[in-house]
């Protein structure tokens, strides 16, 4: 990860925009040369987001955290951080809030890039405030047992050595008990998890090319002859919804009967599964997907029209340097509208929530966030009319730019689906 260090205030947001570790390493630097101290004596910043739903307004504690060891005053240190930052390119606003906290804004051009980093490699987008934390030296070791009591699953040395720790998905064959289920889906998880901030096999991005994935579920087409209670529930609700299922309770041992939503049972059974083995939205893991899918299929129907198109017309193909920079700045004034702005911001949430869930050893804070996700991508979809998919292929001249500028928050969002859905070892369809 190259935002390894406070950047320089020209620099800050090249080239993954207003993402998490780059505001982080802005906010660092800024109170460094407010404190005149050294870098590495300041701690993470961990800016996360506020209200009201929208906004991008990223506040820190920093100073309270830096100025007390230092011998300094909370509120001037803070204040000469803001000094600092309104002088920084890609800062729209920056102030002291009550309490010590510095918040900032960055412009609808760093959010922009943003969106491009996650279109361009979701996997690395939500994994990078993992790596910036470990250039840092601040990453840490999360617990080692699960907070329900079981160690994590480990891989087979074959699969592990095959695939990469992080990419392979721990086999739940072995379960006999809906319990011994959940710990194994658990377990895996949390393995993976932990795995996402290491390089390596499959650690340094995409590891093949884009592919369909089916809705199809080997355990639901093949359960009817089930003989064990797990093997009974996989064939009832399939193996995506009782990983989700099971990695969405906060509970270390849920109580008999307890529920994590409507009609969502902590621990499913075959005999009572609850939504979890519905094809609606009421299934937290059937939604997720979905938005998936429909994020996926958008983008295909795009780039075939766009390849129909350029058939038609072979001189249009491809796009000018002034076509690409009037694409950006339509994303950029797509971002302004407010559902755009709430993706965008969920978007941005992501890499913050894997590194508090890895630490915690609570992969539902990773569930619930892709939840959220999705469901910001629907209100979003909603409200802009459509996508126009004939803008596929990058906007030459006469192309609509701001369709374009729609199809890279549309791939962003699908990018990190795919890319959380994993660490949960999660199928991601890419067809409706």
């Amino acid at each position: 990860m190259a935002a390894d260090r406070p950047e320089g205030p020209g620099l800050w947001w090249r080239p993954d925009g207003a993402a998490p570790w780059r505001v982080d390493a802005l906010l660092r630097g800024a109170v460094a040369r407010a404190a005149a101290c050294p870098p590495e004596d300041v701690p993470p910043a961990e800016p996360r987001r506020g209200a009201p739903p929208g906004s991008f307004r990223c506040s820190t504690a920093l100073p309270l955290r830096t100025a007390r060891p230092l011998g300094l005053n909370v509120s001037r240190l803070a204040e000469r951080a803001v000094e600092s930052l309104l002088d920084c390119p890609g800062v729209a606003d920056a102030g002291v809030e009550r309490g010590g906290f510095v918040a900032l804004d960055a412009t609808p051009e760093a959010r922009a890039a943003m969106v491009r980093a996650a279109a361009a490699d979701g996997d690395r987008f939500l994994r990078g405030y993992l790596h910036y934390l470990e250039g840092i030296g601040h990453l840490g070791d999360p617990p080692g047992p699960d907070r329900a009591g079981a160690a994590p699953s480990a891989p087979s040395p074959t699969v592990a050595a095959a695939a990469g720790e992080r990419h392979s998905v721990e086999p739940l064959d072995e379960a006999a008990g809906v319990e011994d289920l959940r710990r194994l889906a658990r377990g895996d998880a949390l393995r993976r998890m932990r795995a996402a901030s290491r390089t390596g096999p499959g650690g340094g991005g995409r590891t093949a090319p884009a592919r369909d994935v089916s809705w199809r579920d080997p355990r639901i087409d093949g359960g009817g002859g089930a003989a064990t209670p797990a093997a009974r529930l996989l064939a009832a609700v399939g193996e995506a919804s009782a990983r989700v299922a099971f990695c969405r309770s906060a509970a270390d041992r849920p109580r008999p009967g307890e529920e994590t939503g409507p009609g969502l049972p902590a621990v499913p059974t075959a005999e009572h599964p609850g939504a979890w083995a519905l094809g609606t939205a009421a299934n937290p893991a059937f939604a997720v997907r979905y938005a998936h899918a429909h994020a996926a299929s958008t983008l295909r129907w795009a780039r075939e029209a766009h390849e129909a198109r350029a058939a038609r017309a072979p001189e249009a193909r491809g796009s000018s340097d002034p076509a690409a920079e009037r694409a950006g700045a339509a994303l950029a004034a797509a971002l302004q509208a407010p559902a755009a702005a709430e993706l965008a911001g969920a978007l941005y949430d992501g890499p913050l929530v894997l590194h508090a869930a890895r630490r915690r050893s609570e992969p539902h804070m990773l569930v619930r966030y892709l939840e959220g996700l999705a469901a910001a991508y629907h209100d979003w979809r909603g409200s802009c009319g459509g996508l126009i998919v004939e803008a596929a292929g990058g906007p030459a001249d006469g192309e609509p730019v701001s369709a374009f500028g729609r199809l890279r928050l549309c791939a962003a969002a699908a990018e990190v689906l795919s890319a959380g859905l994993s660490l949960l070892g999660v199928s991601a369809p890419t067809r409706l």
